[in-house]
């Protein structure tokens, strides 16, 4: 399995940003309630299918360190 990789139990081996994460999964890794990202679409980097929100870990890690950055 190559390094960026996850096993998924539908389609086995795949790449890491191939997974989108909801909302709930998103506020899981923040430790932030759901309504906060939701309330904070606009600063995310969010991609939209219709009515729905997701995200790619490695977009919500690339936003956290740039918080992370301003912040010091």
């Amino acid at each position: 399995m190559e390094s960026n990789a996850i096993s998924h139990p539908v389609f086995g081996s795949v790449p890491q940003d191939a997974i989108l994460l909801d909302a709930s999964e998103v506020a899981q890794i923040l430790r932030v309630p759901r309504s906060w990202i939701y309330s904070h679409l606009s600063e995310l980097p969010v991609i939209r299918l219709g009515r729905y929100v997701r995200f790619r870990r490695s977009e919500i890690e690339r936003f956290l360190e740039k918080r992370a950055g301003a912040c010091q």
